[in-house]
């Protein structure tokens, strides 16, 4: 069985309190929860958030959904994931993050079906890049010892504040990445700037009957095609540009 753990926590420097903020009731976090909450091979879901006061709301939010909830270090994710694994025995690990609330629940499901026959160190959708699905779609699948070496190694700022970069980026395990045949990387729905909340708004009001909280990744795409007013302001966007600020702090590390 697999633990989904999603980190989250309401300290964004772009746009604070997204992975809760709400949009008739509905918050990204509840669409992701909602994605995952029915496949079967999934056990546990648990948000892994800080110890800061500001974070208490996840108290609440995770006894609503009746889901586990782990505190930790505001800026060591790694060391916040590690923690968490450890004390709810995860032993197959699913990373998903608050801000990508529109992850393929198909794409999910075979990634699951592909670690159990393959037993990868690490699989991803994502990572690294480049890669050929869309900015918001990212899944990570890796096993806890996995995961328990990495804390152990890591030592970049960049590699603490972005748990798996080391996974992938020291060539110490037997890493996968799950490619499409069609590359969709320069779609783009994840949730960073207001301008992310506001398409997340509009796909809300697209599907009717809730549908959006299963409508699949092509479906999404499908609609963006069509709307392409609605996302004119990512053409100067770069992907994961929030990296640079770690990534200058490696620096500083590596000079020091």
């Amino acid at each position: 069985m697999f633990h989904v753990i999603i980190q989250a926590r309401m300290g964004s420097s772009r746009l604070p309190g997204k992975a809760l903020k709400s949009y008739k009731k509905i918050s990204p976090l509840d669409v992701l929860i909602s994605r995952v909450d029915k496949i079967k091979k999934i056990s546990k879901i648990i948000i892994a958030t800080t110890n800061l006061r500001k974070d208490d709301i996840f108290k609440k939010f995770c006894k609503q959904k009746k889901i586990e909830l782990f505190r930790g270090h505001n800026d060591n994710v790694l060391k916040r994931y590690y923690l968490a694994a450890k004390k709810f025995n995860s032993k197959n690990i699913i990373r998903l993050t608050g801000d990508c609330p529109f992850i393929d629940i198909f794409t999910l499901k075979k990634m699951i079906n592909l670690q159990i026959k393959k037993k990868y160190d690490y699989l991803a959708n994502t990572y690294p890049l480049p890669c050929s699905y869309p900015d918001g779609s990212d899944i990570e699948i890796f096993k806890f010892k996995t995961l328990s070496k990495t804390y152990k190694l890591a030592k970049l700022p960049s590699e603490k504040e972005h748990v798996t970069k080391f996974m992938w980026d020291s060539k110490k395990f037997n890493t996968m990445q799950l490619k499409l045949k069609k590359n969709l990387s320069k779609y783009r729905y994840t949730i960073d700037i207001k301008e992310d909340f506001k398409l997340f708004c509009f796909i809300i009001d697209s599907f009717p009957k809730k549908k959006f909280l299963y409508a699949s990744m092509n479906e999404i795409i499908n609609l963006i095609n069509k709307n392409p007013t609605k996302i004119s302001y990512q053409r100067k966007i770069k992907r994961n540009f929030g990296w640079q600020n770690s990534l200058e702090r490696d620096k500083k590390y590596l000079n020091a």
